[in-house]
């Protein structure tokens, strides 16, 4: 049975190849960024609104190594949050965006790259550009605040496609990044 369901797998063509661009665009869910560290030094827990992570992310297949296909490419993401203060007497507005530009390796292992379905892992660093913004009252006057930063880290993801035809497709992406779970449509072209 086992050398049956093996030969029925190295029969089925790969699902992503050598010359296959794959391009995702998807929404993610599960914060990584911090928010509202400045509103803690108020002394009041502030309610952050937080938008869900949009992402694109664009992957070619480089070449067949060892047992699977190396792959590389960028990742895209942009998020914001913003929140609002108001306890009668003062009130505050603060607004955080991040973009996200990350190039990231992957490696599709023969055996997990089949018919319909990829596995496989992601290596990607991470860039971030965060802008903060607020207008904290000082002194009974609103004092406008405008900060900006870049952070880098690396991350290992976790990562399926599946293909209901051969272009199209949906996936999914695990990992620390600019959110923890990401999902959405993959679109292919190209690959032998």
């Amino acid at each position: 049975m086992f050398i049956g369901l093996t030969a029925t797998l190295n029969a089925q063509e790969k699902c992503f190849n050598e010359g296959t661009s794959a391009l995702n665009l998807g929404v993610g869910f599960g914060n990584t960024v911090t928010y509202g560290v400045y509103a803690y030094g108020y002394g009041y827990a502030p309610s952050v609104a937080i938008s869900p992570a949009f992402t694109a992310s664009y992957e070619y297949g480089i070449k067949h190594v060892g047992i699977g296909i190396i792959g590389a490419g960028l990742e895209f993401g942009f998020q914001t949050s913003h929140d609002n203060y108001n306890n009668g007497s003062n009130s505050y507005k603060e607004n955080w965006t991040t973009l996200g530009f990350c190039p990231r390796a992957t490696y599709h292992f023969d055996i997990l790259n089949k018919g319909k379905f990829d596995i496989y892992p992601i290596v990607q660093i991470n860039v971030y550009s965060s802008s903060y913004s607020n207008n904290f009252p000082s002194n009974g006057t609103y004092v406008n605040q405008n900060t900006s930063s870049v952070f880098i880290h690396p991350s290992v993801l976790a990562a399926v496609r599946y293909f209901f035809t051969p272009n199209f497709g949906v996936y999914s992406e695990l990992g620390y990044d600019i959110s923890i779970i990401k999902a959405g449509v993959s679109l292919k072209f190209g690959g032998s």
